[in-house]
This record gives structure tokens, sequence and C-alpha cells, in this order.
């Protein structure tokens, strides 16, 4: 699966018959898989003009002749950004390739011609985010990824990831046949190997797996406490009237995730400013340089923070995890999750601090559809409800010691 740089391509172009010539042999293609595709989903086009001039397959082929076993392929070329299309073409193959002897090969580089150490930071965040995706079910996440970090450097790089589109191609395909997870076996980029790193480009090589035992992703001390003095600036220079700037992509690679974040303050133990939100919309360092002037001077309930009294107020910092679609109300986690439903436009959430004031699942969730999203009391038990479940991490100043649950 590559990128189609040459032909705009509305869904997937494949070949469904011939061989690509390498200076290794013939490398043949499989008829019968590519037949299947087609008879699959009209998103799947025969086009060998998109072919002809493509590189971002073939590169791979001498890899996999190296090997020494015979194989047949298809090369399947994508180039929309339709995150719901690309999800799509990669269900349908992985629904076609269980119970095949089959690999799927991702050919993509990341970031185009930043200097090596902004390729560095973008990359790992990248691929960080990407291993979210997968581990989360949720590619969309990965989308945004890639838009907000291209954003955070457009003037410094052309792309985050010039195979976006493949990359989430073979993600989903290969979350269809079973892998919950991604990891990451090498990166680098071309300016480690040439010796300039005045413009590089981006490469990582990673694995998708199933099954086994993975170490939580969670914000370290360091990373928190940095959030924390972002957060006291941003206020600080909102008070001096200084133009606020988006945060430079940050070494750790945590900091820069999409991310959903209420920054709250308070005052001699009382609330004295809130305001954040559920979905991601920017990265987690940007978020909190936002929120954090925003619960100052924006939370109507209160009127706007004065200098004189910013030395007396506290700052904690809610991070939300990315939203995992649950497959039954089963999986929720008393305590430890906060649940989103959703059921035809209506929906709503409730944080996992809420769950101090239920005794049971059963009751914690009737009162998030009944007096929350508006639904039915016993919503959550039909198929047709979405269920989304989250994590929250809560720390603020004076007290870095995360919340239970926590984890981004």
């Amino acid at each position: 699966i590559g990128t189609a740089h040459t032909e705009a391509v509305r869904g997937a172009s494949i070949l469904t018959t011939g061989s690509f010539a390498t200076p290794l042999g013939l490398a043949e293609i499989d008829a019968e898989l590519a037949g299947e595709l087609m008879l699959a989903s009209g998103l799947f086009e025969e086009r060998p003009s998109a072919h002809l001039r493509e590189h971002s397959i073939e590169v791979e082929l001498p890899f996999l002749q190296a090997l020494g076993r015979p194989f047949r392929f298809v090369p399947v070329l994508v180039n929309t950004e339709d995150i719901g299309t690309l999800q799509e073409l990669g269900r349908v193959i992985g629904r076609k390739i269980k119970g095949r002897k089959a690999v799927v090969c991702v050919s993509s580089d990341l970031s185009h011609y930043p200097p090596g150490g902004l390729a560095e930071r973008s990359d790992l965040s990248l691929l960080a985010s990407f291993q979210t995706a997968v581990r989360n079910g949720n590619l969309e996440h990965f989308a945004l990824a890639n838009s907000l970090l291209l954003e955070a450097a457009r003037g410094a790089m052309d792309t985050a990831a010039c195979g976006f589109a493949a990359m989430a191609v073979g993600a989903a395909a290969c979350m269809e046949a079973g892998a919950d997870d991604f990891r990451l076996l090498r990166y680098t980029h071309s300016g480690k190997i040439s010796g300039d790193n005045g413009g590089v480009v981006g490469y990582g090589a990673g694995l998708f797996t199933a099954g086994g035992k993975r170490a939580p992703r969670a914000l370290g001390k360091k990373a928190k406490a940095e959030l924390l003095s972002l957060a006291r600036a941003s206020i600080e220079g909102h008070l001096k009237k200084e133009k606020a700037a988006a945060p430079e992509l940050s070494p750790d690679p945590e900091l820069n995730q999409p991310a959903a974040v209420f920054v709250t303050l308070t005052k001699k133990g009382a609330l004295r400013g809130c305001i954040g939100t559920m979905t991601p919309r920017r990265l987690l360092s940007a978020a909190v340089a936002e929120m954090a002037p925003a619960s100052a001077f924006g939370d109507t309930r209160f009127p706007p923070l004065s200098a004189s009294e910013l030395r007396e107020v506290r700052i904690e910092i809610s991070v939300l995890s990315p939203m995992r679609r649950a497959a039954g109300w089963e999986e929720v986690e008393p305590g430890r999750h906060g649940v989103y439903v959703r059921k035809g436009r209506a929906s709503g959430t409730y944080l996992p601090q809420v769950w101090e004031h239920f005794s049971t699942r059963e009751e914690f969730l009737t009162s998030l559809c009944l007096e929350k999203a508006g639904l039915p009391a016993d919503a959550w038990r039909e198929g047709s409800t979405e269920i989304y479940v989250y994590t929250v991490d809560n720390f603020e100043e004076k007290q870095l010691k995360s919340q239970p649950g926590g984890g981004i």
C-alpha cells in the first residue's frame, strides 16, 4: 500500500494482472485477491496510469524478493485525505486477507524537508499518535495529529507524513485482521545518514501486533511540570497583554499529541474558573496555553482574574485520553472510565469524577443517558447506542502525583 504521487485517486487504484520487473526478477500480481477487492467495493478501481510512473510500491519489492521466498502481491495506491474512505478501504482489505498467508506492507515517508531537530520532534510525535490510534481503534486521532503537526510547523516542512493515506489504510486493514497495537522498531531521518541536517526526510519502521502486553503511555512528572509552568506563563502573558503564540513542538512526543484538556483554577480551595474541551482540537501544549487564559478570563461565572489574584491561584490540568469505542457497556470500568454515549443526534458524557455520586455501573449509565444525553434511561443496553470510554489524568501545582485512572 503506497501513495499515488502522480494522479488523484478517489478511492484506491490497483492492478489485477501482470507483474512488476525489478533487477531481482518479476514480482507477480495476485489476480485472485485483486479481483476479490474489485468485487467487494466500488472504491477499488483498476487504473494502470496511476502506477506507470509511481515509485512508492516498487521500491519495496526488492526487499521482499531478497527474502528468497516466492510471493504474489496486490499494489494499492491511495491519496485521498478522507479518513472515512481510507478506513473503509482498509477494512475491505483486512476482511479479504483473513485466512490467507498475507503481509500488509505500508510504504511511507514521514516529514519532508524540515531541519533535522524539528523532523525528529514531529516524526516521533506522529508515530506516537499512530500507536494511540491503533490501540484505541480510532484513526481519526491519527488524522488530527497529522494535520495539527503540519500546522505547527508549516513554515518549515511540506508534510508530516507523505504517506498519511497509505498509513491509514494499512492500519485499518491490520486492525480489521486483528491487530491492536503498533510497535516502532527504528526511527531515523536522512540527515542522520548524510550528515546534512538542513532539510531532511523522516523514516520509521514498525510492526502491527496483536495480543501482547503493553505498558500504558502516560505523562511523566517533568512533562506535567512543563505544562503547569506553561499554563501559568500563558495567564501572565495575557495580563501583560502580550500576543499569544502557539508553543513550539516539544522534545517530548507526549506533549505534541492531540488532546482534550480542562484547566481549573482554585483560590483558597474554591473554584475560580474552569474551561476546556471534550474533544481534541489542539496539540496538548497548545491546548493548555489556550485553555489556561480562557479559564482565567473567559469563565462567565467569575470576573476576569486580576494580577493581584494570580499568586493566590492554584492551577490544575485535566488531560482526557483519546476516546475508545467500547464493544458494549460491560467494558465500562467503574471509578476509572469517563463515558460518552451517542445515538443519532443525541449525546452526552460523564467525567470519571462523577462516579462518586453513583454506587453501580447501571445507575451511572442510566443517569448519563436520561439526564445528560436526553436518551431513554436504558439506551445504554441497546446495540445501536455508541459507547465510548476514556480516562482523565489530573495534576496540579505543588501536587504532581497523578490521580487514579490517569494516562493518555
